[in-house]
């Protein structure tokens, strides 16, 4: 079961054509999230859970990001940045991740409470 369904993205960003692709994107995003909880003894969280609002928000941020651009047609899937060139025939695609990658950012780490490293000190004799 995914943390956001398609109402809640749907609410956030829009409407989407491809309703199936965006709830095989909210799955993976939901295991992604749970991989990332596992090592925090954490391996599912349920609807009575504190972070249970987080996990929603952290997971349609990520299929989100790893939806593709409806109104780009004619640009593959995962593309950053594209340049074209009518002169001599170049055309150039950047790609940050492969798509189908969900990765979990700071922030959304923030969100479920994951994201902050430790800072400590000791004194020495």
């Amino acid at each position: 079961m995914s943390y956001a369904t398609i109402e809640d993205y749907e609410n956030r960003f829009g409407e989407v054509s491809n309703r199936r692709l965006l709830q095989e994107c909210l799955s993976d995003c939901s295991a992604a999230i749970d991989a990332a909880m596992r090592p925090y003894g954490i391996c599912h969280i349920d609807s009575a859970h504190p972070l249970r609002d987080n996990a929603m928000r952290a997971c349609r941020s990520m299929a989100h990001r790893i939806m593709p651009d409806e109104g780009a047609a004619d640009i593959p899937i995962g593309v950053t940045q594209a340049s074209f060139t009518a002169g001599p025939y170049n055309q150039q695609y950047t790609f940050a991740q492969t798509y189908g990658t969900p990765k979990l950012t700071d922030f959304e780490k923030s969100l479920l409470g994951i994201g902050g490293g430790r800072i400590g000190f000791g004194r020495l004799a």
